[in-house]
């Protein structure tokens, strides 16, 4: 069975050449698609229009961006034309569709045997649980019972194995029949109408883009605090659905973003006027053209045709975006496959970030500086400490400077406490209401030395003019984005505390939402 599948699969491969020999192979990954150029010699074929070669391709081919140059002297292209032909009646696509008819033929007759089998353990479990027989026959008919179920089960046992074998073969079966047009029925016949000069062969560089294709980025992030670095992996997950096997093709991979703009967005009118309450059709007919304009934004399509370098994997950094050269590699249709991109040691400074009042856990914070601008396009990451995987989460990175997190020290402890949280008496001629909120902020740590850890709390803002705060920390907190911060000193095997508490006074009429201090 296997031997007659590599045979099919060689006839494809043969079928999906054509007339055309593929001598020079590249490829371009972008996120959904792929590029495909090819340096192929084709002979030259002539009936009542003139000369012509014919180039058959995968049915993922887009026909629009098939591009053709001639690569022979006094060889030139006129016209180029496309049809379809469906593979299902191919004789490699018939030839498969009987193996897997008879396959199944067999898988359901090994079915209907199991069945009658199992038919029969029931009948024998029903005949043990009879009542109506008499104690003399009882040692007999309970014989009887156990050795016909011994039997049966371990038939029912050797059949389920070779319904599952007959299942794998027609699976497998069925994934050679799926691969030859990367999930389609048909393939691309090219003719491209030439003026040869009486050449019977000529070289051509072709390029299109290919559907059913493209690569995710998967990175692995490995923080070492206590060495000050970052243990920075990349790898490259490619799907291959073209319908083509890719054999010692040059690989890229390109970072362009899946809905990147070609021009900028037009600016709009700023008009201050007053605004009249919209009518809902009016408003949802607003919403639903704001959507398609969304939805219609424009894709673009980065190509690079040159030819790839030996060394793999290397970065060349283009205008707008990354090309990663991995050099030659062997893709076969149909497979979805990791490749290592790269791996990097970042220096990082390393500090501790705690929120009392939103978790009582105290964060690592890594400060990665590079020698030079990265462009890594977003994909999940899988984050650890010390070797330990602690979670996943989404990473992109552009530029010199990356911040991240890497989870919770089990060594430290934080905890915000309530001292008092009282609002004012107003006497019966008060023209005032007041408020007034204590904390404390504590931090605890079992490490065996000392550590500074950057606390971070919500400072108080006023919204009105008239509402009057009055704060006060201990030790002097610096407010920075709306926020206090404290840069504490963690005794080894020690705490330490931090108090501030803020006073509020305003209009007695006045409705006032407390946001956090409520």
């Amino acid at each position: 069975m296997c031997k007659k599948i590599i045979c099919l699969t060689l006839f494809i491969l043969a079928l999906l050449c054509g007339s055309a020999l593929a001598t020079a192979e590249r490829v371009v990954f972008y996120p959904s698609g792929a590029d495909f150029s090819s340096n192929v010699k084709a002979d030259v074929k002539n009936d009542v229009n003139g000369d012509y070669v014919m180039f058959t391709l995968s049915g993922q081919a887009v026909p629009e961006t098939f591009t053709i140059a001639s690569l022979t002297k006094g060889v030139a292209v006129n016209d180029v034309s496309w049809s379809r032909s469906d593979l299902s009646e191919s004789p490699a696509a018939t030839e498969l569709g009987k193996k897997i008819d008879q396959l199944k033929f067999k898988r359901n007759a090994v079915v209907s045997q199991k069945q009658a089998v199992d038919g029969g353990i029931v009948f024998w479990q029903e005949r043990g649980r009879e009542q109506q027989i008499k104690p003399a026959d009882l040692r007999k008919v309970a014989g009887q019972v156990v050795s016909n179920l011994a039997k049966l089960y371990t038939e029912s046992a050797k059949l389920q194995v070779k319904v599952d074998e007959l299942q794998e073969l027609i699976s497998e079966l069925k994934r050679q029949l799926q691969e030859m047009t990367g999930g389609g029925k048909s393939i691309w016949n090219v003719k491209v109408s030439i003026a040869a000069k009486g050449a019977k062969s000529a070289f051509f560089k072709i390029g299109y883009m290919l559907r059913n294709c493209g690569w995710t980025p998967k990175y692995k992030l490995d923080a070492y605090p206590g060495l000050g670095k970052v243990q920075f992996t990349f790898e490259a997950e490619i799907r291959q659905g073209s319908g083509m096997d890719f054999k010692n093709c040059d690989v890229a991979l390109a970072t362009v973003k899946k809905r990147s703009r070609i021009s900028p967005p037009e600016l709009g009118r700023w008009v201050i006027e007053p605004r009249p309450d919209p009518e809902p059709e009016m408003e949802r007919y607003a919403m639903d053209q704001m959507n398609m304009a969304m939805e219609a934004a424009p894709m673009a399509k980065a190509a690079s045709m040159g030819g790839g370098v030996k060394r793999a994997p290397k970065r060349v950094s283009k205008a707008t975006y990354s090309l990663w050269e991995m050099g030659k590699k062997t893709i076969p249709a149909g497979s979805t496959r990791k490749y290592a991109v790269g791996s990097e040691v970042w220096k990082s400074e390393f500090s501790f970030v705690a929120r009392p009042s939103m978790s009582p856990d105290v964060f690592v914070s890594a400060k990665s500086m590079l020698a030079e601008a990265k462009d890594y396009p977003a994909g999940s990451a899988l984050i650890f400490m010390e070797g330990t995987m602690i979670g996943k989460k989404r990473f992109v990175f552009s530029g010199k400077k990356k911040k991240m997190f890497f989870g919770s020290d089990p060594m430290l402890k934080a905890e915000r406490k309530i001292i008092a949280k009282r609002s004012g008496e107003q006497g019966m001629f008060s023209s005032k209401q007041s408020y007034s909120w204590k904390y404390s902020l504590e931090l605890e740590s079992s490490r065996k030395a000392p550590l500074r850890v950057l606390i971070q709390e919500p400072a108080p803002v006023s919204g009105d003019k008239r509402i009057k705060l009055e704060v006060k920390t201990n030790p002097d907190a610096e407010t920075k984005d709306d926020n206090f911060e404290w840069l504490a000193e963690v005794p080894a095997a020690g705490k330490v505390v931090v108090d501030y508490s803020v006073e509020m006074v305003a209009p007695d009429d006045m409705k006032i939402d407390l946001g956090l201090g409520k």
